[in-house]
């Protein structure tokens, strides 16, 4: 990004861990009009850029802020960007004020939503299509017979396996979810619970049967090693998104700065999904900055199998059903049921969640450009 803006600096931690009742219950946010920004006495001032604070992780789902800011969709702001390694260190710093909105993991939307209040305005780039299970070549499941789900093998070839597979995250539903489909329990096989980047070098070295991954590592699982996908977030109709967030004090005390960022987010992924040749190169010369290892193949790969939503396909995730549900909320309270079951959270948070409006549609909705 560019040393123009006042980038702080990234915040890298070890951990990889990680209703809206009426989805438009808040009132419209106004999307016309740079609200006036604040001077140091505390007075506004109109027409100065306006502040405000950003975070994301240092991934596919920042690279819109990245276009933004090389193409000037960022000029009415005053910024900073954070990055987070992982969720839970992003929502921590929401005490401390030091974001106000962002993008983040399903994982880091339902902690957030359940232990900070934080808002879910929008949808990402996702993980659908990149979290999947894999063996080696040799591996007697990758020769196992494969279900009308593209699942690989019967409950007799699973059973006893030993998995690498990061807990409490999209892999291990992933993982769950399979050996469900399969008649099994996470009882019937050794779970090793390992992060993902290491579960990846771990099984590269022999270790294990089976490894659950996420992107990049996927696509070195593919091009790099010749492994066998056995299941995959798709096959089982999982939906993994990534979110885009706000801090509920933005939400309330600033609608109109959160409706005018999103608002130019969503255009960064505009201007990305028009070129995907570009953004492949942009998104390999970012991570590479941020000190994540990846290469132009992987990064090519993470363009064209984790796009970008259109305005059109936002709003269709936050529009009311004759419920009064919407179809963010739904899935965002799946991963919220997972996370429970693996003692993440509790239904009292849950109900929490849903009490405080967690998904809020208003702001995807109000837009129109």
């Amino acid at each position: 990004m560019k040393n123009a803006k006042r980038l702080v600096g990234i915040l890298l931690a070890s951990v990889m861990v990680m209703s809206m009742m009426a989805c438009s219950a808040k009132p419209e946010a106004e999307t016309t009009d740079p609200a006036p920004a604040e001077t140091e006495t505390g007075e506004e001032s109109a027409g100065d850029p306006i502040p405000l604070k950003i975070s994301h992780h240092p991934y596919i789902h920042a690279l819109p802020s990245v276009y933004a800011e090389e193409n000037g969709l960022y000029d009415m702001f005053d910024y900073t960007i954070d990055m987070y390694a992982s969720g839970p260190v992003q929502n921590e710093a929401i005490a401390s004020g030091a974001w106000e909105v962002g993008t983040t993991g399903t994982g880091g939307a339902v902690l957030g939503a359940s232990g900070y209040d934080m808002k879910i305005i929008g949808m990402t780039a996702g993980d659908t299509d990149t979290i999947e299970l894999y063996v080696r070549p040799d591996s007697p499941l990758a020769s196992a017979e494969v279900d009308e789900n593209g699942i690989y093998g019967t409950a007799e070839d699973w059973k006893g396996l030993q998995i690498l597979c990061q807990t409490g995250t999209g892999p291990h539903m992933v993982l769950l979810k399979t050996l469900e489909h399969l008649g099994l329990t996470e009882n019937d096989v050794e779970i090793i619970d390992t992060a993902v980047a290491q579960s990846f070098a771990a099984y590269k070295a022999g270790e294990a049967d089976v490894v659950a991954l996420w992107s990049p590592f996927v696509f070195q699982a593919q091009e790099d090693e010749g492994w066998v996908k056995v299941s995959s977030a798709n096959a089982l109709n999982i939906e993994l998104p990534n979110l885009i967030v706000a801090t509920d004090e933005a939400v309330k005390n600033r609608p109109e700065v959160v409706a005018q960022w999103l608002e130019q987010y969503l255009k960064g992924c505009d201007g990305l999904r028009e070129d995907k040749e570009a953004a492949a190169v942009m998104l390999f010369d970012f991570e590479e900055q941020e000190g994540i290892s990846v290469t132009e193949y992987s990064a090519s790969k993470e363009v064209e199998f984790r796009p970008f939503p259109t305005l059109e396909e936002n709003k269709a995730y936050f529009e009311e059903d004759e419920n009064g549900s919407c179809r963010a909320e739904e899935i965002l309270l799946e991963f919220t049921d997972f996370m429970i079951s693996q003692g993440k959270i509790t239904e009292e948070d849950k109900q929490t969640m849903i009490d405080n409006n967690f998904v809020d549609g208003s702001f995807i909705l109000g837009i129109d450009y």
